[in-house]
């Protein structure tokens, strides 16, 4: 059996971990070049090939936590405060999806918008508690960017969902 990683996922996963990592990084300089002198060279003087690996592994499976951070946590969130529209009924959707290719976009985008909103919120929590506090902020306003994001791509979705079924024309990203 043959398995498949899709491409978007593991540059989704990827991408996130590595700007969690970077993120963290810039707000902890002095913990990161400690960490790095003491740590990574020792461990890893042997190789430069053997660092790069685990640090992709580790931006990776750092990308995967924040995603699914994304999936449990701020989603639950979002419906509950009814800051998205949100309907389950993944029978309808995938009906939808299957007559209108749209759909699997949507839904990848609105995945991707809700793993930006878990990551630059994680950033502005770790900036509160850095030297560069007022790093925060920027972190919290791209957070709302994708939060808007995320919601236009949740009433698209809806949308969609909710049209008559002899009407399934995709409508405009």
């Amino acid at each position: 059996m043959e398995i498949k990683v899709p491409f978007y996922h593991i540059v989704n996963m990827l991408l996130a971990g590595l700007v969690l990592i970077t993120g963290g990084i810039f707000l902890f300089p002095d913990a990161a070049s400690n960490m790095f002198s003491n740590v990574i060279l020792k461990v890893f003087s042997t190789s430069e090939v053997i660092p790069i690996i685990c640090f992709v592994a580790i931006s990776y499976e750092t990308g995967l936590i924040i995603n699914r951070i994304g999936s449990v946590l701020i989603e639950t969130i979002l419906k509950k405060l009814h800051w998205i529209p949100y309907n389950d009924d993944y029978v309808k959707f995938n009906k939808k999806k299957n007559k209108n290719p749209i759909m699997h976009t949507l839904s990848r985008e609105y995945a991707l918008s809700r793993t930006g909103i878990a990551v630059f919120l994680a950033l502005a929590i770790m900036a509160l508690f850095s030297a560069t506090k007022l790093a925060a902020i920027p972190f919290v306003l791209i957070a709302i960017i994708f939060y808007t994001s995320c919601r236009k791509h949740a009433k698209k979705i809806i949308a969609i969902m909710n049209e008559p079924e002899e009407n399934n024309n995709a409508v405009k990203a």
